[in-house]
């Protein structure tokens, strides 16, 4: 809890330094796209104000769930149960990390106005994957730079990471329900595909529709819920 103390007095910090930034000419922060380009925030700043927001969040709902529920071992009845336990929160860990990254991907797609280059669903216009990826990719003098600054290749990247969460998250809820789990457990993976299935929806209705504020905002919530989701899929797993 100290630590989470800790982060919650260095938001300040990183909230003046993040709008700071939008004071500056923006080329400094992303200076792929070149000269005049429009006032706002650095991605990468507003990346680390919204990670620094999750890592509090995290923590604060972590202990909020070990407060309701202390005892991991009441959860599981019999061997079977803490072996299936134990198992599925092997599989659902890298789910978790998978979804964390792609809400930490968000952040660069809102602060390059990435949601606007291809509005366009399941393909980017003609191509599953845009042409601007595949010349960051085979360009080495700005390959890293573009995955957080082009538009196109921003948007791509968070998509690939979406589905990636969304068949992780759908692996862990088809695997767990074949297992001899408790009854806590198989309750709690239950709220994954409605979560995920919720969450994607959102995402492409935000993007088909261009964006629209009170969209982007619900897809950002829900981003939030997915996680939490799965936060509580993995404290209810505990042996």
């Amino acid at each position: 809890m100290t630590g989470l103390f800790g982060l919650g007095l260095s938001q300040a910090f990183v909230g003046w330094w993040m709008v700071r930034s939008g004071f500056d000419d923006p080329a400094k922060h992303t200076p792929t796209l070149g000269p005049n380009q429009r006032p706002r925030v650095s991605p990468y700043r507003l990346a680390s104000h919204w990670t620094a927001a999750l890592t509090i969040y995290s923590g604060i709902t972590w202990h909020a769930f070990s407060l309701l529920r202390p005892t991991p071992s009441a959860l599981h009845v019999g061997s079977e149960a803490i072996a299936a336990a134990k198992k599925l929160r092997k599989l659902a860990l890298p789910v978790t990390a998978c979804i964390a990254l792609t809400l930490l991907s968000g952040p660069f797609v809102a602060g390059n106005d990435a949601g606007h280059a291809y509005n366009t669903w399941p393909k980017m216009l003609d191509d599953w994957i845009p042409p601007e990826w595949l010349a960051a990719v085979s360009n080495p003098a700005t390959k890293w730079r573009a995955f957080f600054e082009d538009t196109a290749v921003v948007q791509f990247d968070h998509r690939t990471l979406a589905y990636a969460s969304v068949a992780g998250s759908l692996g862990v809820w088809i695997y767990g329900a074949q297992m001899p789990l408790s009854a806590a457990a198989a309750g709690a993976i239950q709220l994954l595909p409605m979560a995920v299935a919720a969450q994607m929806c959102l995402g492409i209705a935000t993007l088909m529709l261009y964006v629209p504020i009170e969209l982007g905002v619900a897809h950002q919530a829900g981003g939030v819920a997915v996680l939490t989701t799965m936060l509580f899929v993995m404290h209810t797993l505990r042996t």
